[in-house]
């Protein structure tokens, strides 16, 4: 998905360098997005969702609204700016999905400390989570098969460490559902086993690190079985 820069505006209006707009140009640019080109300075884009969502707007800008010719002052250019705004926080959220899968917190964290407002980046994550381009399903999965390559772990310690990044509990669960389906626990304890009894031969010890690493005693037990 492609998302314009809509920075060049917002910092414009966060100046206090616009009091007046009027359009000399106007198209679609994305499925619900428009570039705009002011009669003075550099064309932005927003997306027509956000001009509703601006809290405490009473007199909200409308798709109708935009043509070339229109004006716009007072509310209504506020209105204007803060789509802005949030269409540039969906434009960096969207720069780092493109890299890779997000979890909502974690993308939170990130666009906190560019500084953006958390009230902009809470609507523009609630599109994208919308449009399923955020997804801490697909993130927790994600992770999941990544640390499979290198780490075997049993579904308790698995649910504390996506926890720890803040995955909400009914995503953790679907993706450990997924991903048990794919690899057994037990599989992956007898694995985890074999590993440590290479370096070290006391069980007593192998097995408080089984543990440490999130199998149930139970699990535990029969993987140790099917190696003696």
């Amino acid at each position: 998905m492609l998302v314009e820069d809509s920075s060049s505006l917002s910092v414009s209006f966060i100046l206090g360098e616009i009091v007046q707009l009027k359009i000399a140009g106007l198209k679609q640019t994305l499925r619900g997005v428009l570039e705009i080109t002011p009669d003075a300075g550099s064309a932005f884009f927003l997306r027509i969702l956000y001009l509703s969502q601006h809290e405490g707007c009473e007199d909200c800008v409308l798709e109708e609204d935009f043509f070339p010719g229109a004006e716009f002052e007072g509310e209504k250019l506020v209105n204007i700016m803060h789509a802005s705004l949030v269409y540039s926080v969906e434009a960096a959220a969207m720069s780092y999905l493109a890299r890779a899968e997000q979890s909502r917190f974690g993308l939170t964290q990130k666009l906190l400390k560019k500084g953006m407002d958390k009230n902009d980046i809470a609507l523009a994550l609630d599109y994208l989570e919308s449009e399923h381009l955020l997804d801490d399903r697909r993130f927790a999965g994600a992770w999941l098969r990544n640390r499979f390559i290198t780490h075997s772990e049993g579904r308790i310690k698995l649910t504390a460490e996506l926890s720890s990044r803040g995955v909400k509990k009914e995503a953790i669960k679907a993706a450990l559902d997924d991903f048990f389906c794919e690899h057994t626990e037990l599989e992956l304890c007898s694995r985890a086993f074999s590993k440590l009894r290479r370096i070290c031969s006391n069980d007593e010890k192998n097995y408080a690190s089984l543990q440490r690493l999130g199998f149930s005693y139970k699990t535990i037990q029969k993987a140790v079985m099917e190696k003696f």
